[in-house]
């Protein structure tokens, strides 16, 4: 019974922080189009891709790269919006980066 508690827990905590780290990165995207801060969103979103690759291979989810691809090319067909775009692929890697997490440690966690 108390896994269940802890699973819950863990969930709840991490629903939060997740919630938490989307507020901060709409607000980063509707930023100025300063392209110093251009850069730096694109040096962020390479540095989350690579993350969410590796952490999902290092896991032994290898559909990961199926996840990459599909993402990837979701975020084409948009050419217009460059923030609704980045958000997309920003949310979408941190939100499976998470729950890869989330399912890596919760085994690690109950045992």
């Amino acid at each position: 019974m108390n896994w269940v508690l802890l699973f819950i827990f863990a969930y709840i905590a991490m629903e939060l922080l997740t919630n938490l780290a989307f507020h901060f990165i709409v607000k980063w995207l509707k930023g100025s189009k300063d392209s110093k801060i251009q850069r730096r969103r694109e040096v962020f979103k390479g540095i989350l891709e690579r993350l969410f690759l590796i952490t999902g291979l290092l896991t032994g989810y290898p559909q990961v790269i199926i996840a990459f691809g599909a993402l990837k090319i979701g975020t084409r067909f948009q050419k217009n919006n460059k923030v609704s775009n980045d958000y997309f692929l920003i949310g979408n890697f941190i939100s499976l980066l998470v729950a890869i997490l989330f399912v890596f440690l919760i085994p690690k966690l109950i045992s």
